[in-house]
């Protein structure tokens, strides 16, 4: 068993992989099998976790929900209001100031109010996020560290 074990482990894709010893209980676990996959996949191969756990979603909420956003900022933008902010959720590496402050030009509401978030920083946004609405302007906390 130790055998099927280790192949299962050395896999490219060991999330579409039968698992040992377990994968007739996946089978017919039809609430919990899915998850049992996701748990064996994070227990034993961290970095295929990404993808297992899109697939568990995907399989159990459907297609949609890990399916890549391609909204543009301005559409996003329309959608929103000053009582409907939007949350940007980013992976490192990602900025969108750029894309932000060209919206912003365009709707003659430059320049952005930005605050780059950290400790005794709460203030300081507070009174942005309150004149951005007395204002109808755009602003947004900037530079938050990955994870934050």
């Amino acid at each position: 068993s130790s055998d099927l074990w280790r192949r299962w482990f050395d896999e490219n894709e060991p999330e579409n992989c039968p698992v040992p010893d377990y994968e007739d209980r996946i089978a017919m676990e039809r609430t919990l099998g899915s998850f049992l996959r996701l748990v064996l996949v994070r227990a034993l191969r961290e970095d295929r976790t990404g993808i297992a756990s899109a697939q568990f979603i995907a399989k159990q909420l459907g297609p949609r929900f890990t399916a890549p956003v391609s909204d543009t900022i301005a559409d996003t933008f329309q959608e929103s209001g000053a009582r409907k902010p939007v949350l940007y959720l980013l992976s490192a590496g990602t900025d969108p100031t750029t894309m932000i402050d060209e919206l912003a030009k365009k709707r003659k509401k430059f320049p952005t109010d930005k605050v780059s978030m950290g400790e005794g920083q709460e203030k300081v946004a507070r009174e942005k996020k309150r004149r951005c609405l007395l204002h109808g302007r755009l602003g947004y906390p900037a530079e938050l560290p990955p994870g934050d």
